[in-house]
């Protein structure tokens, strides 16, 4: 089993999804590579830092009302390949990176390869979300090679966008974790925040990257004084507002008439500090 085949396999192996034969083969092959176990362990760094966040449980009969939603759509579902996602030298890799979307490090071309260069797939996040929602934002990071980073790094990083990660939300949040992830040829910019073992994620993009949320329909919202759109799922919502720079998009249980629209008044004002935001520019140095 070569190296590729083994980086496909990753992510499944991490979440325990693999069948037993092809995880001993894992297992072997991690033993004796230390570029793919390095690998593995830079996704399962992340996984813990998602996790310490604390677990949340799903309502009581969701579970049915998922399956019966997945079972519908599973004849229209193409399978998403994981990204070849490392820590190494981020520079030096910068131009590998670039040629695994544009032909595919797993294989041949595949739609879903060019996709994943142009757009921002919620997919990902939301076909988990109401079972496991730090599990499905475990997997919307590696997708888009998450990489831990400190809130005035992520600004740094990603300085085309207009946001904010403060270490204290509304209504007692607190940060547990800053990522920049890579959409296509644009930086982009998670945050995971904790309030007593509840979950909540901010994900900022370009503008430029189209949004894919699959077979779930969103609606427009207004919350406080934020227009927008949002979909929901169970008591879970994703909520997306944009302005010419950056869109913001903020995954939580919380009420849109109440928590909410102070949520979102922090997290889409940067720091008086901070400087002002350009155009967002494919040539934006990698991180």
């Amino acid at each position: 089993m070569n190296c590729d085949t083994i980086r496909d396999r990753l992510g499944r192996y991490l979440d325990g999804e693999l069948p037993p034969e092809q995880r001993e083969q894992v297992a072997s092959h991690l033993a004796s590579c230390p570029a793919c176990r390095a690998e593995y362990e830079a996704m399962r760094r992340v996984a813990e830092t998602v996790g310490a966040a604390g677990a949340v449980t799903a309502p009581p009969g969701l579970w049915e009302a998922v399956e019966a939603h997945l079972d519908g759509d599973r004849a229209h579902r193409t399978p998403f390949r994981r990204a070849w996602w490392t820590r190494g030298a981020w520079g030096a890799l910068a131009a590998v990176i670039a040629l695994s979307f544009l032909f595919g490090v797993f294989g041949t071309p595949s739609r879903d390869t060019e996709a994943t260069a142009s757009s921002v797939d919620f997919r990902v996040l939301l076909d988990t979300l109401p079972l496991d929602p730090q599990r499905a934002f475990r997997k919307f990071l590696i997708r888009y090679e998450a990489r831990p980073v400190s809130p005035a790094e992520a600004r740094r990083a990603a300085a085309s966008l207009r946001f904010d990660v403060p270490e204290m939300l509304p209504g007692g949040f607190r940060l547990q974790q800053v990522y920049l992830l890579r959409f296509g040829d644009y930086p982009g910019v998670a945050a995971a925040y904790d309030r007593h073992g509840e979950f909540l994620a901010a994900v900022f993009h370009p503008p430029v990257n189209h949004e894919r949320f699959g077979p779930y329909t969103g609606q427009p919202c207004v919350i406080g004084s934020h227009c927008g759109h949002k979909v929901e799922i169970g008591e879970w919502k994703l909520v997306h507002l944009t302005d010419p720079t950056t869109c913001h998009c903020v995954l939580s249980r919380l009420d849109e008439k109440t928590e909410l629209p102070a949520i979102l008044s922090a997290i889409a004002s940067p720091p008086a500090d901070a400087p002002t935001p350009s155009p967002p520019s494919p040539s934006e140095q990698r991180p």
